[in-house]
């Protein structure tokens, strides 16, 4: 017999007028929503377009699914750090159309062994996490993977700041 597993996401849009919005879920905190990054020129409303949801959508999906498929391999992850970005493209009388999903996880382990199984999970795990029937472009994962062998049984270094910037405090109104 086979088995199937359906999973739902339900998320609830509530609009405030112009074009704003509060994302809900009835897992998750409210996320304000507002302006596509296509449109330049506006003042920031401290609100999260839906294009950067969807790049942080993606890249969480990639450490939950890389941190997945490290613990299958036994391998011990000393630090992980990620960044991404998406490049949406607009020409006149054409719509707007992502071109370009790259998520570039920084990730330590102990031993070059180690290294090795990493950069093979990060090979093959666009085609794993991110089926054609959700997503029409693979996003491009360049991973960046150290062997901290002497920091192996030390404190856990500090993440490098210097790529990322501070998680926003959300203020609803």
């Amino acid at each position: 017999m086979t088995s199937v597993t359906v999973t739902e996401y339900e998320t609830r849009l509530y609009w405030q007028g112009e074009r704003g919005a509060v994302l809900t879920s009835d897992r998750a905190p409210p996320v304000p929503i507002g302006l596509p990054l296509v449109e330049r020129g506006t003042p920031e409303s401290g609100r999260w377009a839906p294009e950067a949801l969807l790049v942080g959508a993606v890249e969480g999906r990639t450490l939950l699914a890389f941190l997945e498929r490290a613990r299958e391999a036994d391998v011990r992850i000393l630090f992980y750090q990620s960044s991404a970005v998406a490049r949406v493209v607009a020409a006149q009388g054409q719509p707007p159309h992502l071109t370009d999903l790259i998520v570039r996880p920084h990730v330590a382990v102990a031993t070059d062994a180690e290294a090795e199984v990493v950069r093979l999970i990060f090979s093959e795990l666009p085609a794993h996490c991110f089926p054609s029937s959700v997503i029409q472009i693979f996003p491009r994962i360049e991973p960046v993977v150290e062997t901290w062998q002497s920091q192996a049984t030390s404190v856990r270094p500090q993440p490098d700041t210097s790529r990322t910037r501070p998680a926003p405090r959300l203020a609803l109104p």
